[in-house]
């Protein structure tokens, strides 16, 4: 996966290249998955909410911003995929009922409105540190630990917290 590419350099005869994306981002998806999960998800779930991820993304293709990077908008369905995912597997003990059900209409507009949120919050962070930016996509995109994102860094633990916070507030304003 080369996390520089734009979602436009994707696009073959005005469709995305799914085969290629595919290729390149499902090791990317499952890092994400097993960061969330810490490793308790059986490998056919895994795939399941990767293909989810996909065809999030091939459903949702005309709205993202084809100049923006494609792993920003995988690595956060990922995340909403996953957490929905873990609800429903806390919740429902007999998934037989869902077997053919992948996601609903009202599923996928809400996933628009996280579009939206995602490029606001890129827009944000495009305008920040890049020591900055990479602590806030590491944590909540890639879903890695403060321990981790610190020792990647070298930064203290007590720093990326600082940080985090102080994106948070400049997000929310």
């Amino acid at each position: 996966m080369k996390d520089s590419k734009t979602i436009k350099e994707y696009i073959k005869n005005n469709e995305l290249d799914l085969e290629i994306i595919i290729n390149e981002y499902s090791a990317y998806i499952g890092t994400i998955i097993d960061n969330m999960t810490k490793l308790i998800l059986t490998n056919e779930d895994k795939e399941e909410i990767c293909s989810d991820v996909f065809f999030i993304l091939w459903k949702n293709t005309k709205k993202l911003d084809i100049n923006k990077k494609l792993s920003s908008y995988i690595a956060g369905f990922t995340r909403n995929v996953v957490k929905d995912y873990l609800k429903k597997k806390k919740d429902i003990y007999d998934i037989s009922d869902y077997e053919n059900v992948l996601y609903s209409e009202n599923k996928i507009e809400l996933l628009d409105d996280n579009i939206e949120e995602i490029k606001r919050i890129e827009n944000k962070l495009n305008s920040m540190k890049e020591i900055d930016k990479k602590v806030f996509i590491d944590f909540y995109y890639a879903s890695k630990s403060i321990k981790d994102i610190a020792k990647e860094n070298k930064i203290s633990e007590f720093s990326v917290k600082q940080r985090l916070y102080r994106i948070r507030k400049k997000i929310k304003r």
